[in-house]
């Protein structure tokens, strides 16, 4: 009875577990999982920097404070794909000597991809913000879409700004576009891959080889790619003929990915998904990467009976 107790607030005791994301973000799935018994390495595969060019956004920016001013709100829609692009947003906003708050006021409404990109909008007092149900690009614009018809909008003519990372997926800007939405796309930051230079890298490794990772999370399709580069560059001629993919799995790697946009890069890659989130969160993560070790455990005492 005590180690059902036991496994019942600690259903990961024993998986090591390593954690890909930026190191900014890297500490709220890392806890999640040790709170749930995992031992975790964060090993941040990507860094997230400025872009290359400030103008556009600061432009746009500036468009929206002089909305707020004379009352004329320059688009009729702000759209943030992620926590990173509204974090940067912000930082800017100070930089130029602009509130924050003037996010929710330069526009007629508000969009966020999932709820933890609207909490962070809420930070800085913007309520209302309109979420999809699945947390997904293409959703996101279904959503606006939908918006439009359910205010008997066209959307046709309708100004949209799209705050995001410069590598992102052009999918929801041609979605809108060919809707016939008016979309001015400002890159906010830039995804780029972390430093080789990492003292953690042949930690990651040393546990790879021993057989001693569990379960390698991934949490954007940009964290798949890198690690994928990075792994192929860190075994080198020591396993020529392997690919990243057949060495995972044959040392007992699973992997896990927020959504099916990240998985389905993994598999492009030649990853193995045994994991993948519903809902697309971090917290939808963590609860399936729980149901798959309780799978796992249950299955050879159903086989045992």
């Amino acid at each position: 009875m005590m180690g059902a107790v036991e496994d019942q607030g600690q259903p990961l005791r024993g998986r090591t577990i390593l954690v890909t994301r930026a190191q900014e973000q890297a500490e709220a799935l890392s806890s999640r999982l040790q709170a749930l018994g995992a031992k975790t390495l964060c090993f941040p595969v990507i860094r997230l920097v400025p872009p290359d060019d400030w103008a556009p956004l600061d432009r746009a920016l500036q468009r929206l404070a002089a909305g707020r001013e004379n009352g004329h709100a320059p688009y009729d829609w702000l759209v943030f794909t992620s926590v990173n692009g509204v974090r940067f947003c912000v930082e800017r906003l100070r930089t130029l000597g602009l509130e924050p708050s003037l996010l929710g006021r330069g526009a007629a409404r508000v969009a966020a991809i999932g709820p933890a990109t609207a909490a962070a909008l809420a930070e800085y007092g913007l309520r209302g913000v309109l979420v999809p149900e699945e947390y997904v690009a293409e959703q996101v614009a279904a959503a606006l879409l939908a918006e439009c018809q359910r205010q008997g909008v066209a959307p046709a003519g309708q100004r949209v700004l799209l705050a995001r990372a410069a590598e992102a997926r052009r999918v929801l800007a041609e979605a809108l576009r060919q809707a016939g939405m008016l979309v001015e796309e400002v890159p906010a930051y830039r995804t780029l891959p972390a430093t080789g230079d990492d003292p953690r890298g042949q930690q990651v490794l040393a546990l790879i080889e021993a057989g001693r990772l569990s379960l390698a999370t991934f949490t954007s399709s940009s964290t798949v790619r890198s690690f994928v580069r990075w792994l192929e560059q860190a075994v080198g001629e020591q396993a020529a003929g392997t690919t990243p993919g057949t060495l995972l799995a044959r040392q007992g790697v699973a992997i896990a990915c927020i959504g099916p946009i990240t998985a389905a890069t993994a598999r492009a890659l030649g990853l193995q998904v045994a994991v993948e989130a519903q809902p697309f969160t971090i917290e939808g993560l963590v609860a399936a990467i729980v149901a798959y070790y309780r799978r796992q455990t249950q299955a050879p005492q159903e086989q045992a009976i």
